[in-house]
C-alpha cells in the first residue's frame, strides 16, 4: 500500500522544486499569482476542454510534456 505524504511535506517539496527550476523570486511570484486567484477548477477544466475527446486531450499532454523536457535539456 502506498503511503500519502503529509500536506506539509508536499508543500515542502513544491517550494525545494519550484525554487530550483525557476528561482526563488519568479517562485514567490508564481505562488502569489495562484494563491490570489480563487476559481472553481472544474469550469476552468470544462472551459479549457471543451470539445475535446480524451484522445485529443491526451495528444496535447504527451506533446506538451515533450516539450518541457526538451525546453529542460536545453537549460541544462
Amino acid at each position: 500500500m502506498t503511503r500519502l505524504a503529509s500536506d506539509t511535506a508536499i508543500r515542502e517539496r513544491g517550494l525545494k522544486v519550484l525554487n530550483k527550476y525557476m528561482g526563488e523570486t519568479d517562485a514567490v511570484r508564481f505562488l502569489s499569482q495562484i494563491s490570489a486567484e480563487k476559481k472553481d477548477y472544474l469550469k476552468t477544466q470544462q472551459k479549457l476542454f471543451q470539445g475535446m475527446s480524451v484522445d485529443e486531450i491526451y495528444n496535447r499532454a504527451v506533446a506538451h510534456c515533450a516539450e518541457e523536457q526538451s525546453d529542460y535539456k536545453g537549460k541544462r
